[in-house]
């Protein structure tokens, strides 16, 4: 069984390693070109440009999404009968890492092509995606998604905008916040209750009567991409232009939903490559004390985490892109409904893991960017130095796509439902020690199936226990991806990176029993921890 034919299955890391799984290894030389394509385009074509769109020039950022039309990168998860490249979703967070080099242009150009476009694909007619997805991919239209309002943030689906029917159309009035393309986007995915009942997605171009953007907002960061307030009145919006039926909106949302934690997950891995590199090179050239401080120990120490943490991300998100990859390919060849049914089910099946890697890798992001402005000292709080706006650009990362708070209750809910559903087994291996890194992914898998098995007693999980469980299981995914990998490719750097990574899961494991001790019982043992300066100085060294 090798990665691309092993079965498609969310919750399988709660009961073994996997058989096999996708690394970045099995990219190809054409995904890597791809890659390096994007990453000219960004740092060639965009870099340049940079403080034009921070200062909203006038068209400077829709001119780049057009430019970068021409390579195809709006149109990277359309099929092609639609215009698009039609890539797999592995070698889609490839280039989604590339798009990310500049935040706010990767914001834009993500808004567009993933939850600006994606619903349509997953729930609009045959006719609809015929006649919007060739425009978007062309980027003749540039699409936005307007689901927030200032009163229905994490609950999205306590919405106030209204749609009432009229014949054959309805007639929209409320308010959305926060929605990024705003001010130059064409094709808006809005979200309304018919009647104030029935939630439900709408197709509004901007020239609909009553549409109303307001001012740019005043933000801490992404000062390059747009987002605004809009307001509807009366804004009338014929029948053909609903998204799915009445009262569908809640799939609309969270199915596409899914996508975008995924690819934010991908964008926040190539915010923090960069945001490290950035620290490296200043490091290797700012000298104290007569030599360059990369060679202080609390300088190449937080480089050397930077490493780890990249690596057991990357392995985990790629291991989840080649897991949607391979539910997406089940609709390929399908009849236009076939097809649509099984990639909505295939933005549904994964829900779990893609909330925990979008908690996963914007984490690491933050931890990597604020130690590369440590390392800079005080020119890292100067404007002059790119590690500032890196440093700002990313802050919004935990709050966006669903706050890592709602992510994290996303990442227990969905696995206590599927669990409740007889989807996945716990694995009943008694943990015995934590010393290997086998062992502590016999005990973490061990300690969430006992938690989870006590959790289905309760109509809900209690959010005390919600935080050491989720974060339990974000140490067990990537672990365990990280571990597959390492053994895969048998390079010593990978092997260093997955034992200095264990450590740390080992120092918290006692932590987190503690915390989830009236679930799973008192801990049989203590995990002891190892001296962590030799994993450190292996990392480091070689």
């Amino acid at each position: 069984m090798d990665a691309t034919t092993q079965p498609v299955r969310s919750g399988a890391f709660l009961e073994a390693p996997p058989e096999a799984c996708f690394t970045p290894e099995h990219l190809t030389s054409e995904d890597r070109q791809m890659g390096e394509a994007t990453e000219r385009f960004m740092r060639e074509q965009v870099a340049p440009q940079v403080r034009l769109i921070e200062h909203n020039a006038p068209h400077a950022m829709r001119d780049l999404l057009g430019d970068s039309a021409l390579l195809g990168l709006l149109g990277i998860d359309v099929p092609e009968e639609y215009g698009g490249l039609g890539l797999p979703k592995t070698t889609s967070a490839l280039i989604t890492e590339k798009t990310a080099l500049e935040p706010s242009f990767a914001v834009s150009h993500a808004v567009h092509t993933s939850v600006g476009s994606l619903p349509i694909l997953l729930f609009g007619t045959e006719s609809q995606a015929q006649q919007y997805l060739p425009l978007l991919t062309r980027g003749e239209l540039i699409g936005a998604y307007a689901l927030t309002e200032p009163e229905a943030g994490s609950d999205a689906l306590s919405a106030r905008t209204r749609a009432e029917r009229h014949d054959q159309h309805y007639l929209l009035n409320g308010n959305k916040i926060w929605i990024t393309n705003a001010g130059f986007a064409d094709l808006f995915i809005v979200f309304a209750k018919v009647d104030g009942e029935r939630f439900t997605a709408f197709l509004v171009p901007r020239s609909a009567p009553g549409f109303i953007v307001e001012r740019e907002e005043h933000k801490l960061g992404l000062h390059g991409s747009s987002t605004c307030r809009i307001v509807l009145e009366q804004v009338p919006v014929p029948v053909e232009n609903r998204l799915g039926e009445e009262g569908q909106g809640a799939y609309v949302a969270l199915y596409t939903l899914n996508i975008g934690r995924f690819k934010i997950g991908a964008a926040a891995l190539g915010i923090a490559k960069e945001a490290w590199r950035i620290g490296s090179e200043y490091a290797q050239v700012r000298k104290q004390f007569g030599r360059p401080i990369v060679e202080f120990d609390l300088v190449w120490r937080k480089l050397a985490r930077g490493q780890v943490m990249l690596f057991v991300v990357e392995s985990a998100l790629y291991r989840l892109a080649g897991d949607l990859e391979r539910a997406f390919a089940q609709g390929y060849g399908l009849p236009y409904d076939a097809r649509q049914g099984a990639w909505r089910a295939a933005s549904a099946l994964f829900a779990a893991e893609c909330a925990l890697i979008k908690v996963a890798a914007t984490e690491m992001l933050h931890q990597i960017v604020d130690d590369a402005l440590q390392i800079h000292g005080g020119y890292g709080f100067s404007e002059e130095y790119p590690i500032a706006r890196l440093y700002r650009d990313t802050r919004v990362n935990r709050i966006y796509e669903g706050t890592n708070e709602i992510n994290r209750l996303n990442l227990v809910e969905r696995l206590l439902y599927m669990r409740r559903k007889g989807l996945w087994s716990p694995n009943s291996t008694e943990p015995q020690d934590a010393e290997s890194v086998e062992g502590v992914l016999t005990t973490l898998r061990w300690l969430a199936g006992r938690a989870f098995q006590s959790l289905e007693s309760f109509a809900e999980p209690p959010q005390v226990f919600v935080e050491p469980l989720a974060d339990a299981l974000i140490a067990l995914y990537l672990l365990d991806s990280a571990h597959y990998r390492a053994q895969k490719t048998g390079q010593a750097p990978h092997q260093h990176a997955v034992q200095l990574f264990a450590e740390w899961v080992r120092r918290q494991l006692s932590g987190w029993w503690a915390d989830l001790e009236p679930l799973v019982g008192a801990p049989r043992f203590i995990p002891t921890p190892k001296s962590i300066a030799p994993l450190y100085e292996a990392v480091w060294r070689g």
